[in-house]
């Protein structure tokens, strides 16, 4: 599948008043850390005491389908359809996914680049981080599912911009910054390294929240953060960084692909740590041993990183 650089969008969306009213409608939201842990040690039942940032997140359509009111207008976004097409030189283009963040001020965000999906291996049956190290490894590209993601922000104030690196982590860095006016952003996010740019002044302090916390507006024009019935933060809405996440599944048109099974994933793994000469004992729980996807993590960091 050939891809190009990124596309800027302009006028996004027809009404965008319309699509930013549905924050409020659609809140309350989680923690980003309860909706798509970044670490093995996220699995844990430690994972909802560790403080993390004021980032939450909320699905608004899955798997092709509108799981809130209104969404259909982002989901079946002309522009955004439009775009796919262009980068990723094919007509045929399936939308499957909006999810949108709330970011309260906060530093800069780890860079990095989106959980990938295979044919065959999907978050639906295979935990994130056996899925990330599969994407890391280089080893299952035939099988990965290639999605073109469309991101589009509203935000006004201080710092949160988009960066990313079109040309890989040893490239120049890339930014879209605000105040966003209807603007969108189409790109292979999957493989592109991305980040959110510190949100705010840089002065505030972050609340102390786990991944148990939500955020939802109040009738002030405020976003309050809330864990345990208790308020740890509010922030009025010009201090909210608002994004939408749109990805769409993109395929050539003879496209005819085997899927993986969990046995096909581990011979190719063990195939080639032999080749690596690497000692290894062979998991009774690929899935769930967490020596076996930490050992994994260990060999194929470096050659997650694009040159």
């Amino acid at each position: 599948m050939t891809y190009h650089r990124p596309i800027r969008i302009e006028s996004a969306f027809d009404d965008c008043e319309q699509i930013r009213a549905m924050f409020e409608r659609h809140a309350p939201y989680r923690a980003l850390a309860a909706y798509a842990p970044l670490g093995l040690s996220d699995e844990t039942n430690a994972r909802a005491k560790q403080s993390v940032p004021p980032w939450f997140r909320g699905d608004w359509a899955l798997d092709g389908k509108a799981l809130v009111e209104g969404v259909e207008l982002i989901l079946h976004n002309k522009k955004f359809l439009e775009a796919a097409r262009t980068a990723f030189h094919t007509q045929f283009v399936f939308p499957e996914l909006v999810v949108v963040n709330i970011n309260g001020p906060s530093p800069a965000g780890a860079t990095h680049v989106d959980n990938p999906s295979f044919y065959g291996a999907t978050r639906v049956d295979y935990p994130l981080p056996f899925l990330r190290v599969m994407g890391s490894s280089r080893l299952f590209e035939r099988w990965r599912v290639v999605r073109a993601s469309t991101l589009s922000w509203f935000y006004a104030g201080s710092g949160g911009s988009f960066d990313y690196w079109p040309e890989g982590l040893n490239g120049p860095m890339a930014s879209e910054h605000p105040p966003f006016a209807n603007v969108a952003l189409c790109a292979d996010t999957d493989r592109i390294y991305h980040r959110v740019g510190a949100i705010g002044n840089g002065n505030e302090e972050s609340p102390r929240i786990s991944a148990s916390a939500t955020i939802q507006p109040d009738d002030q024009s405020n976003w309050t953060v809330l864990e345990d019935e208790e308020v740890r933060a509010t922030y009025p809405s010009n201090a909210i960084r608002f994004s939408i996440l749109w990805k769409a599944e993109v395929r050539n048109a003879n496209l005819s692909i085997d899927h993986l099974t969990l046995d096909h994933i581990m011979e190719i793994f063990k195939a080639n740590l032999r080749h690596r000469n690497v000692e290894f004992q062979v998991p009774s729980d690929p899935l769930a041993d967490t020596q076996w996807i930490l050992l994994l993590q260990r060999l194929y960091a470096d050659i997650s990183r694009p040159s």
